[in-house]
This record gives C-alpha cells, sequence and structure tokens, in this order.
C-alpha cells in the first residue's frame, strides 16, 4: 500500500469520526428535553470534566511542590506546606461534590424508567479509565470516589437491569487502582517516604519519567508566584507557636504521643478509623469541621448533620472532639467577626454533642497568628498543632504514610501527630502505625479536657513496669530430678545442682508456683518415684486440666541401648538402676510416650541433661513471626522434648557457676537469651534454637529436639511474669568462668541474630519481589521482628551487671529510664552502676529520684545511704539508712545498715 493512499485512509476515517459524533450529539444523548435521573446535560458533563481535570491539576502540583523538599529551605518548605494542604483541601470539596453528584445519579438510576447506565457516572469512568493524558499515579486522586459509587451501586434494586455490569466495572476500577497503589508504592516512596540513603540511589524509572512530564506542566516557582497573595514568602506571619520535634519536648515525655485526626467526620472512614483505635485500646482527639456536623440556624437554634451521629458515637467510645473552625477557612486572612463564627458556631455544635464545652482547637492549615489565638483565647480554648504531619494529606500510599509515620516519630521521640480521618489511605496506615510505634515503646496519651494522661487501659497500660505477659495457662507444673550420688553408676557434682538452678528460676521468672513443682534429688529419684510422679500425680485430671503445662526436667545419667532389630532406645537412668542389666530399673523412650499420653495438660515439655537417643522425634515448626503463630500454638497440643545430647556423646558435668554446660545454657535461654525474636515469650523451638549451636559450640554434644507422637503443632511457651530485680549490695554477680562461657554464648547468640537477619532480608527482598509482580503469596507476609522494649532493656541491663560489664549495662539501663521516665527499677538500676563504677555523685541523683517515684522502696533508701557513705556524706547516709530500717526491718540486708549506723554515731 502506497504512503498517499493510507494517508487519504486516514484522512476519511477522521472525517467519518467527526460526522458520526455530530450524529451521535444531535440525536440527543444528552439531551436535556429528556430529563431522567440516568441522564445527564451536556452542560454538566462539560462542568465535571472541567472539574475531574482541576482535580488532576491539583494533585500533580502537590507532587512537584514536594518533590526533593530537601533541596528546599525552611521557608520554602512551609510555603510548600502550606501551599499543598490548600491544593488538597480544593481537592476534598471538588472530589466531594462530584461524589454527591455522581452517586445521587447512580443511586437514582435503578428507580427510572430507563435501563440505561448512570451517564455521569459513565463518562467518569470512561475517563479514569481511557484519557490518555492521565497517568496511573493521576487516578489514585479518585480512589475514595470509586469506593464511594461501588457502595451506591451495590444499593441498586436487583430489578434494574445495568446493576451487575454497573458493579462489575466499578470494582474492576478499583482492583486496578489497587494494583496501581501496589506497583507505585517504592516509586511514590521517593517523594513521600523521604528515605535517608547512602550509596548509590536507586533510580524509579517509570516516576522520574512522570515527574518530568509534570515539570512541563507546572513548576515550583509558577505555583508560589500563583498563591503569591494568599502565602508570603515570609510564612512567619502566619505562625506563631512551634511545630516540629522541637516543639513536643515542653509539654511531654520521651515515648508519649497523641494521635490527632482533622476535618472529620466523615461517613465512612472516621468509624472504620475509632474501631480501629478501639481494637488496639487508643485514644485520640478528633478535630471537627464545625459545618460536617451541623449549622445554627437563624433563629440561633442548631441544626445537626447526620454525620454529626458519629460524632456521637466518638464521645461515647471515649475520644475527645476537639475544634477545627466551621469552614476550614484560612483564619489569619478573616476579619474579627467572621474569625469569632469560625470558632464559635463550632464550639457550639461540639457542645450540643459531647455535652461540654470543648478545650481544644486547631487552626486549618496550622496558620495562626496573634489574633487567631485570642480569639480561641477568648473562647476558653487552647491551641494544639502537631510535631509529626503524616503527610496522608498528600500521599496516596498507605505503606509510605507509615513508613514516614514511624520514622518521624523516632526522630521527635515523642509529641502530637496529624492524621485525616476522611480518606482511606488513613484507614490502611493506622493499624501498622500503631503496631509498630507500639513495639518501639511508645505509649498513647488521652485528653481530659485539661491535660494529657496515660490510661491503665489495654494497649496503652503506663509502663511504670515491665508489660504482663497475657494469661497461656490456667495452671503451671513441674517435675525436676536431678541425681548425683547413683548407688551403682559413676556419681556426678552438677545434677543436683541443675535442678536446684532451674527450679529457682521458674519460681523467680515465671512464677511457677512452689507447691506445684515436685523435686526428687538423690535417693529420692527413683524409679518407681519417677513414675508414679509423672503417671499418678501429673496424670490426674481432678489436679491436672486440660488448659495447663507441664514442665519435666532431668539432670543424672542416660544410656542409649541397640535392640536387635538394629533400632536404637534410648534410657535415663534413676538412682537405684542397676550397672549391668539396667533396662528393667531405667525409664526408656517407651515408658515417655506412655506418659505423655495420660498427661492431660495441652504442653508437655521434657528437657533431659543427659546422652539420650533411640528419640521417635518429629521435627519442631521452627520459629514463626506472624501475628498469630502465639495464639494458634498455644492453642493446639504440644509434646516436646530437648536432650543434651546422642548416644554416642558424653555429656559434660562440668561448667560455669556449679551448672553443666547444657543446664547453663537452658538457664541462660530461659533469662532471656532465647527469646529470638524478641517478642517476649520464649517458645521451646526458640529454646532449641539457641541451645543447640550454643552447646554444641562450647562442648562435645549435639543437642537433639523434637515432637513425640500425639503432638498437633503446638508450642510449649515460656511467658515471663517474675519481677526484675532493683539492684543493690544483695544483687548477686557471676563467677568468672560464668562470664567467660557467657562472652562465648553471646558470641554464639550475636551468630545466631545475624543469620536470621540475613534470612529475614531474603525473604524480605522475595515478597518485594512478589509484590512488583503481583503475585505475594500470603503465607509470605511475616511480622516485623520487635523492637526493643523496656523489659528487653531490663533485662539485658541484669544479664550484664552480672557479668560485671558494668559500662554495657548501664547504657541499657539508661536506655530504659529514657523509654519510661517514671519507672522506679530503671533508675535504681542506673543509679547502683554508676556507685558500683564509683561515680557517686551520679548514683545519690539517680537514687533519689528513684525514691521521689518510689517513696515506699526500702532497696533505693538502703543505697543512697550507701551511696552517701561512700561520698563521705555521713548525716545524708544517716538519715538514709534510718529509713531503710523503717521500711525493711527484717531484711537480710538490716544487719549490715546497723552495723554502718553504729560506725556513723
Amino acid at each position: 500500500m502506497s504512503r498517499l493512499r493510507l494517508t487519504a485512509i486516514i484522512v476519511c476515517a477522521v472525517i467519518l469520526g467527526a460526522v458520526l459524533t455530530w450524529i451521535v450529539v444531535r440525536s440527543g444523548i444528552f439531551n436535556t428535553k429528556q430529563p431522567s435521573p440516568s441522564s445527564a446535560s451536556q452542560s454538566d458533563i462539560a462542568v465535571m470534566q472541567a472539574d475531574l481535570d482541576t482535580v488532576v491539576a491539583n494533585y500533580r502540583k502537590i507532587i512537584v511542590l514536594l518533590e526533593d523538599e530537601r533541596s528546599l529551605n525552611p521557608g520554602q518548605l512551609a510555603r510548600a506546606d502550606l501551599i499543598g494542604q490548600d491544593l488538597f483541601y480544593k481537592n476534598q470539596k471538588l472530589l466531594g461534590d462530584l461524589t454527591d453528584k455522581l452517586t445521587s445519579e447512580t443511586g437514582g438510576t435503578g428507580h427510572a424508567s430507563s435501563t440505561a447506565p448512570p451517564q455521569g457516572t459513565t463518562h467518569f469512568l470512561d475517563r479514569l479509565e481511557n484519557l490518555p493524558d492521565w497517568h496511573d499515579a493521576d487516578r489514585l486522586v479518585f480512589f475514595e470516589m470509586v469506593e464511594e459509587l461501588i457502595e451506591t451501586a451495590g444499593k441498586l434494586p436487583e430489578t434494574f437491569s445495568g446493576k451487575a455490569d454497573l458493579l462489575r466495572r466499578l470494582e474492576d476500577d478499583l482492583k486496578a487502582l489497587k494494583q496501581i497503589r501496589s506497583l507505585y508504592n517504592k516509586e511514590l516512596d521517593k517523594i513521600f517516604g523521604r528515605f535517608d540513603m547512602r550509596g548509590i540511589v536507586v533510580r524509579r524509572e517509570a516516576w522520574e519519567r512522570y515527574v518530568a512530564y509534570l515539570k512541563t506542566k507546572f513548576t515550583r516557582e509558577d505555583i508560589f508566584k500563583e498563591y503569591s497573595s494568599m502565602i508570603p514568602e515570609d510564612t512567619a506571619t502566619l505562625w506563631t507557636g512551634e511545630r516540629g520535634p522541637a516543639a513536643a519536648r515542653g509539654e511531654f515525655q520521651p515515648k508519649q504521643l497523641v494521635l490527632t485526626f482533622d476535618d472529620g467526620p466523615h461517613h465512612r472512614y472516621t468509624p472504620r478509623i475509632m474501631e480501629i483505635l478501639q481494637d488496639n485500646g487508643v485514644k485520640a482527639v478528633f478535630f471537627e469541621v464545625g459545618c460536617n456536623i451541623g449549622s445554627i440556624k437563624a433563629d440561633n437554634t442548631i441544626q445537626r448533620s447526620k454525620v454529626s451521629r458519629i460524632s456521637e458515637e466518638l464521645v461515647k467510645s471515649g475520644f475527645f472532639l476537639a475544634n477545627h473552625s466551621y469552614s476550614h477557612a484560612f483564619l489569619p486572612k478573616l476579619n474579627e467577626k467572621d474569625l469569632a463564627r469560625e470558632i464559635g458556631e463550632t464550639s457550639r455544635l461540639l457542645e450540643s454533642i459531647a455535652g461540654k464545652p470543648t478545650t481544644l482547637f486547631r487552626p486549618p492549615y496550622g496558620a495562626q497568628n496573634e489574633t487567631v489565638l485570642a480569639a480561641v483565647d477568648a473562647h476558653h480554648m487552647r491551641s494544639l498543632l502537631w510535631h509529626v504531619d503524616s503527610k496522608d494529606w498528600a500521599d496516596p500510599i498507605p505503606k509510605s504514610i507509615a513508613d514516614r509515620v514511624v520514622r518521624e516519630v523516632n526522630r521527635s521521640k515523642r509529641g502530637v501527630i496529624l492524621f485525616h480521618d476522611i480518606n482511606s489511605r488513613t484507614v490502611e496506615a493506622l493499624p501498622v502505625i500503631i503496631e509498630a510505634l507500639r513495639k518501639d515503646g511508645y505509649q498513647f496519651l488521652s485528653w481530659d479536657g485539661k491535660t494529657f494522661f496515660a490510661e491503665n487501659k489495654r494497649g496503652n497500660e503506663t509502663p511504670s513496669a515491665p508489660q504482663q505477659a497475657p494469661e497461656l495457662y490456667r495452671e503451671s507444673w513441674a517435675v525436676i530430678i536431678g541425681i548425683d550420688k547413683y548407688r551403682q553408676w559413676p556419681k556426678l557434682r552438677y545434677a543436683v545442682n541443675d535442678a536446684k538452678g532451674v527450679r529457682e528460676l521458674l519460681i523467680r521468672r515465671y512464677r511457677f508456683k512452689p507447691e506445684n513443682i515436685i523435686m526428687l534429688l538423690d535417693e529420692d529419684a527413683t524409679r518407681d518415684r519417677i513414675l508414679s510422679t509423672l503417671g499418678d500425680v501429673m496424670g490426674n485430671t481432678d489436679k491436672v486440666k486440660k488448659d495447663d503445662r507441664v514442665f519435666v526436667f532431668f539432670a543424672g545419667h542416660g544410656v542409649t541401648k541397640r535392640l536387635p532389630s538394629g533400632r536404637e532406645l534410648g534410657y535415663i537412668v534413676p538412682v537405684d538402676a542397676d550397672s549391668q542389666n539396667y533396662q528393667g530399673k531405667s525409664i526408656s523412650m517407651t515408658n515417655f510416650q506412655d506418659i505423655s499420653e495420660t498427661i492431660p495438660a495441652k504442653h508437655l515439655f521434657f528437657v533431659m541433661d543427659s546422652c539420650y537417643s533411640g528419640l521417635a522425634l518429629m521435627r519442631g515448626s521452627g520459629i514463626a513471626n506472624s501475628g498469630n503463630y502465639l495464639r494458634e500454638v498455644s492453642r493446639r497440643v504440644s509434646r516436646q522434648m530437648l536432650t543434651a545430647g546422642g548416644a554416642d556423646q558424653q555429656v559434660a558435668d562440668t561448667g560455669p557457676n556449679g551448672h553443666s554446660i547444657f543446664t547453663w545454657s537452658f538457664l541462660q535461654g530461659l533469662e532471656g537469651r532465647a527469646d529470638l525474636n524478641n517478642d517476649g515469650f520464649i517458645t521451646a523451638s526458640e529454646l532449641a534454637a539457641y541451645i543447640g549451636p550454643t552447646v554444641s559450640t562450647l562442648s562435645k554434644q549435639t543437642p537433639a529436639f523434637g515432637s513425640l507422637a500425639g503432638s498437633e503443632g503446638g508450642e510449649f511457651i515460656f511467658d515471663p511474669k517474675g519481677d526484675t530485680e532493683f539492684l543493690s549490695e544483695l544483687s548477686a554477680q557471676l563467677d568468672q568462668e560464668a562470664i567467660r562461657i557467657n562472652d562465648q554464648l553471646e558470641q554464639i547468640r550475636k551468630q545466631i541474630a545475624e543469620k536470621r537477619l540475613r534470612n529475614k532480608k531474603l525473604r524480605k527482598e522475595l515478597n518485594l519481589a512478589m509484590t512488583d509482580a503481583g503475585t505475594v503469596d500470603p503465607s509470605m507476609k511475616t511480622r516485623a521482628d520487635q523492637s526493643i522494649t523496656f523489659a528487653k532493656h531490663i533485662e539485658r541491663g541484669d544479664a550484664l551487671f552480672k557479668e560485671q560489664k558494668y559500662n554495657e549495662a548501664l547504657k541499657e539501663f539508661l536506655d530504659a529510664a529514657r523509654m519510661v521516665p517514671s519507672n522506679p527499677l530503671a533508675a535504681n538500676n542506673v543509679g547502683y552502676i554508676y556507685f558500683k563504677t564509683g561515680q557517686y555523685k551520679e548514683a545519690v541523683q539517680w537514687f533519689e529520684k528513684t525514691i521521689a517515684l518510689d517513696p515506699s522502696r526500702a532497696v533505693a533508701y538502703g543505697n543512697l545511704g550507701e551511696a552517701y557513705f561512700n561520698f563521705n556524706k555521713k548525716a545524708e547516709a544517716k538519715k538514709a539508712f534510718i529509713k531503710y530500717l523503717e521500711l525493711a526491718p527484717d531484711s537480710k540486708y538490716a544487719a549490715e545498715i546497723r552495723n554502718k549506723l553504729a560506725t556513723l554515731d
């Protein structure tokens, strides 16, 4: 075909298309002479097209304003934020009006005689799906509008023949928008996420091409000029009062946060946000716009809107309503009369809902000057700005909103966070943000009308002590066996001490009741006594119930016999076993299998510090990180066993602090080192994962771990509940051998942690790759490792103190004290480390702080007296010692205090 002929065909096609278009328009598709709910006039369509284009243009301007913000000085950045917010609110108004028109049209369609789809909605969807000038990122600005239309279309009567097609089209478009959101996620992080990066900058070419295209339409300088009459270059004239991290330090302690939500209530998103907050036990302040909840009529009476019912629900649920002006006006530009109306009418509306005056105000855009503040004060309110802006008004991606908030909070360490309860992205980002901040040890405050305070409610406890774990078991039982003095087998040195150490730890740290622990030591540990205790006592259903746990520890000899069939069978050796014909007096693996079936408790864990083989163990499920993992494994039945070594291995009967290598590693693991994912719990699998490489490295034995037949995928869980120690002169420390071994254990622990981190990184990279491909496997979604909590800092500091590593211990205790300044335990332990290192002046300051926090804590007075005594301040030392004796006259330390007092007289 010649080029000339091809050109002629194209020209004819264009002419034909123009003729057909003229015929369609003349035929009356947009003809106002046939009005119906499913029709729209040509002028209506033209107005809608202009509004849609304006929305996209405003959205693009926001992107241009925020692009490469690091190059802006503070004044420019403030202008960009303020103009961006104004563009956002203009879009909210346009989108709200468009949504109202289209949902009204769509809602009326099913009741019309015509079966044609709603033309305004159809025209909008045509542009959304097909307009070449709209890029994928542009279309995200219509996310909420499509959600609203889906809800409206879903309510159409089934008699409307076009319902299914319309609903399917809308749902397909929403699915596409969600896919765009996912695929652009990494791209948008470049603009909205604001990560600090080192090395090579990863280029996001698709996004950069989009931004380059936008810059052919708009420049930041031109946008600044467009707004010059409203937003002067010197934005300082618009602000009174600080924002940002520095402003938070006066009112809030470290790790204290207030969640605030502006611009509601919204009929769809505010209830969802309220539900998320309630599920997480978090309170918040909702700054509401007056016109959303009602109006003041000409006769000065109040007329409430439909969505004001949502405000009522907020109040009933314990949330606080605050004033955000009546019409979201730019207050510094108003005269005094209009300013008073903006503030006063909203206060009246809020009081009609809450039943009491509101005491907090936030100016729209954060713009306030002396005139605005005076008007706020005249209405007996205080103005509250923010310290962390989530930028959910600009950022369409929930993930990058969450990333930004967590990162900025960790920079400011405290303060007020700004959100908006008027869009879906905030709803999606909020649970992630709450979970991440809570893991970082942050505390969410409430407002009582006068001050911010911490509520002692679920998920929002004032952490004056390590947080208590939920009750996983009705009751806890233990059988602990240790044999040194065998009748016929070689005697051991450390087995009884191992048993006593395990008992002490279970009582102190895991709150096992002493009366629920049966000890069988040396002569008491006969075959009959062991079997009777396990089978008759622990198998008694009147005593041990289904929701209980049973822990069994054995330290002594073990032996493995090869049967004629070639199979190996393991035995533990009681005190009365014969050294030659031991089978009849020993306890075999078969016996343990039978015993495990008779014990009614849901969780049973055997720990054998002996060489032992021939175990019919199934491999465990490993260490999981899903949010429901603990809940699930605590529900399922578990029968697990951990042994110190195999058939041909000699289990070491020597080790640090009078324990075998295996039991020492076991004890150190349960002191907290085996909490490999930092969630505050230690499962049997975690314990095995920690002990295995630890013991193998320090000795010639390889621990074995697995589940017995009858196990159903559950996990025996150690949930620490014991009080952490207030350090004092009575605090025990480790010997040098124990310290040396612990140094090796720590190196091994770090190697395990590094390996887990590498694996986690690989999983994350794989998951990101699958996300980009749109094929994320739900089973790949893992919970982020929990950040270091207050309790974990205290726990680590205590362990480091025992190892006489004072500088490292001080760092942990100081971190804990910064995290929870009101906790006397952290303050005392900081002081005691200063005392041990001869820094008596600093020690005195911290002990005095401890007493101020807890005046009844005797140990703090004893420590204070010791510090003054060494600081050569005898009068102060005497006063502190006397107070100690008043509080604890019969303590172990009292005699020594009395002796020191005698030297001071």
